[in-house]
Formats: C-alpha cells, sequence, structure tokens
C-alpha cells in the first residue's frame, strides 16, 4: 500500500479518460505544491456525502489516480489542470497530518477479460452508444460527429461510463465493477433503459415542432 493524496469532488474520474480541474481552496494549493515537489500526482474520489469546498466530506472508498497532463499556475495562486485517469485504488486508511486528506491506498487491477462473449458485448454497447449519443445530439439540435470509438473493451466501458448521463452513485458502481465483462453488460442495461426514455422525449419534441409549424 502507498499514501496518496486525494482530493473528493462530485464527479468521478474514470480511467483513461480526460477531465479539467480548477484548484482554488488553500489546501489543495498545499497539495499540489507537495505534488510537484515530490513529483507525484494525487486521487480523485466521488463525494458520498458532504461539500466539495470545506471540510467534512465523506468520500467513497474507491477512486481514480490522476495523470497531471497540464498544469498552468495562475495569478490568484489556484491552479488549472488538465488530467487523464489511471489506476483504480481502494482507501484502506485516511490520515490527517497534511492540510488534506491523504489516503493509504491499494491499487486495482482489472479482472482478466477471459469471457468468449466479451467481442460480441463490445460491439452491441458500441451500436447502442452510438445510438444514444445521437439522441442526445438530436435533443439539442446537434450534428453527430464522426467518431471512432475505441476497440478495446475496458477502454470503452469507462468511456461509456464518463458520458453516461445517470447519478453518481450508478457512476460510481460502474467504477467499482471489477471486470470489463460486467461493466459493459451494466452498461447496456442502462443504454437501453435511457434510450426508451430520451426516445420518448424525441417523439414529444418532434410533436411540439410539428404542431408550432402549423400555428
Amino acid at each position: 500500500m502507498v499514501r496518496i493524496p486525494l482530493f473528493p469532488l462530485h464527479v468521478i474520474l474514470f480511467p483513461h479518460m480526460p477531465m479539467g480541474l480548477h484548484i482554488f481552496e488553500p489546501r489543495y494549493r498545499a497539495m499540489m505544491t507537495d505534488c510537484q515537489a515530490s513529483g507525484t500526482s494525487f486521487g480523485v474520489v466521488a463525494i458520498r456525502e458532504g461539500r466539495e469546498v470545506g471540510a467534512g466530506a465523506d468520500p467513497h472508498r474507491v477512486g481514480t489516480l490522476a495523470s497531471i497532463e497540464r498544469l498552468e499556475r495562475l495569478e490568484d495562486g489556484g491552479y488549472q489542470l488538465w488530467v487523464v485517469g489511471t489506476s483504480r485504488f481502494r482507501i484502506r486508511h485516511t490520515h490527517t497530518d497534511r492540510p488534506y486528506p491523504v489516503g493509504e491506498i491499494e491499487y486495482l487491477a482489472e479482472a482478466p477479460a477471459g469471457d468468449p462473449g466479451l467481442e460480441p458485448l463490445r460491439i452491441e454497447v458500441a451500436r447502442s452508444f452510438r445510438r444514444y449519443t445521437r439522441a442526445l445530439r438530436g435533443l439539442v439540435d446537434r450534428p453527430e460527429p464522426a467518431v471512432d470509438l475505441p476497440r478495446d473493451p475496458e477502454v470503452l466501458s469507462y468511456l461509456v461510463a464518463a458520458t453516461l448521463a445517470v447519478d453518481l452513485a450508478r457512476k460510481q458502481e460502474l467504477l467499482e465493477t471489477e471486470a470489463v465483462t460486467d461493466r459493459l453488460r451494466a452498461e447496456l442495461r442502462l443504454l437501453r433503459w435511457e434510450q426508451v426514455f430520451l426516445d420518448r422525449q424525441l417523439v414529444h419534441r418532434a410533436s411540439r415542432v410539428a404542431v408550432q409549424s402549423l400555428n
């Protein structure tokens, strides 16, 4: 087990996925100073209860290590960061010897993907995900860009998890799922459920537009 700084947020950083962060609280400025001095990074953990600003936030036990890809020091002493998620970890103990939270953690490996049905599952999730994003863009009249989805099932699973418009608790469940096959199956169920809701919204929107055109 190793010790790393912890950054509790009301969002989830998934492995392989990018995230922009604005750091302004004095304790997390101190965290960044320590990270730069030691050449290390920090872990992002979703808040179970509490607020991002101030003390008292209760984080989930599984989070993701952030790799700092770009860092900008702001005039007010804060930081603007661009990070990418790397390894998942589980917090075993927390420490309060620094101004910011520190966790004693163990890294979590992805469960081996030995299921022969993984490739058909990946294809089905990719198909459902394209339909889902097409419907989301259709609701706001935005054209669908040409995007090549990752062929790696693990990367695809985290892309879908990061994009799905579901609540934080559901996203945390996806982060904590050990096997990529289990994560993809859970996402396929969510995509199908969300698609029913989106299709209803699209039909309602089309009906409203048709009525407005008649008037």
